[in-house]
């Protein structure tokens, strides 16, 4: 009994693909191995079994009448095999929760890819919400999404867990053809020489700009208003005018790099940080794992890439 419990599925599964080609060679292609292992396991079964299954005075081998006994259950054994690891897999798949996300589009765009393979391995399926954080907010607190990434940390809200996820500046970012004209004026210059492109003070990122440059005494007169940051470098790389944005932002609208430059923002500057919040008692663990896996892409990939670009931003662009 114990030498005839060595005839596991491997083996039949190689005796089975042998039979079919009737070539070793064939078989050890077909199931990624060495002939030399096809040839070993043909062996054990010839030996657990103390017959020969295959004929091989003839090329391509023909089974025996032993061989053709064993094929006909062994076939069987193994399609019954793959449907149990099958429906194994699935059962498991079903236990996993679905999650719903939300992410700003700079961040979706960029690091999203990342979270959204980390995902298939932990959840059932992923909702992904990409758009403004307001609308995200909102889902958050009613139940439509469990777990959002924004720079809206929330802060008059009970009951939410907000993990920090990095922070970066706002920086300036003008026409190629403009940079050396606006190269070190401030925004008093820019303002006066050319239109300020808007992000939609409907969002959360727009509101925040605008907030700036209030405190800060300017006063851009309305000119375009967009929602989208890959729309706004557009309008900047066709030298319709400037605007305020984050680095990250940037890479979103990498399209556009070979047209625009860059700067600085003049002056005492601002900044964001971007959160991860998702409700108290609920998804934890699953949280925690997206947030180091935020943090990884950021530190190896997109932070990498944005210091190549802008090595000025230096020490400015952090985890949190």
């Amino acid at each position: 009994m114990k030498k005839l419990s060595s005839l596991d599925i491997r083996v039949l599964r190689i005796f089975e693909a042998t039979a079919t080609s009737g070539s070793l060679s064939v078989a050890s292609k077909k199931l990624g191995i060495t002939q030399s292992a096809v040839s070993q396991a043909i062996s054990q079964i010839e030996s657990i079994l103390q017959t020969h299954i295959f004929d091989r005075s003839q090329r391509p081998f023909k089974l025996t009448p032993a061989g053709i006994a064993l094929s006909r259950r062994a076939k069987q054994i193994v399609e019954d095999m793959d449907k149990l690891v099958i429906h194994v897999k699935e059962a498991a798949l079903t236990s996993r929760p679905a999650i719903r996300m939300g992410m700003i589009d700079s961040f979706a765009a960029t690091v999203g890819p990342a979270i959204v393979k980390h995902a298939t391995t932990t959840a059932s399926h992923l909702l992904l919400w990409s758009g403004l954080a307001n609308s995200h907010a909102s889902a958050l607190l009613n139940r439509q999404l469990d777990i959002i990434v924004t720079s809206d940390d929330l802060s008059d809200v009970d009951n939410i867990i907000r993990r920090p996820i990095f922070s970066e500046p706002f920086i300036l970012v003008v026409s190629k053809s403009r940079a050396s004209e606006f190269q070190g004026k401030d925004l008093t210059y820019l303002i006066e020489h050319m239109p300020f492109i808007r992000f939609s003070i409907r969002s959360h990122f727009g509101a925040m700009i605008e907030r700036y440059l209030r405190r800060s005494g300017y006063s851009p007169r309305p000119y375009l208003e967009i929602d989208t940051a890959d729309v706004v470098m557009a309008m900047v790389a066709a030298d319709l005018g400037w605007t305020i944005m984050t680095p990250l932002c940037l890479l979103q609208g990498r399209s556009h790099l070979h047209q625009i430059t860059p700067l600085p923002l003049p002056g005492v500057g601002t900044r964001r940080t971007i959160y991860q919040l998702s409700r108290e008692n609920e998804y934890e663990d699953m949280a925690e794992l997206f947030l180091q896996a935020s943090k990884n892409t950021l530190e190896t990939e997109i932070f990498r890439e944005l210091r190549s670009l802008l090595p000025w931003l230096k020490g400015q662009i952090f985890l949190k």
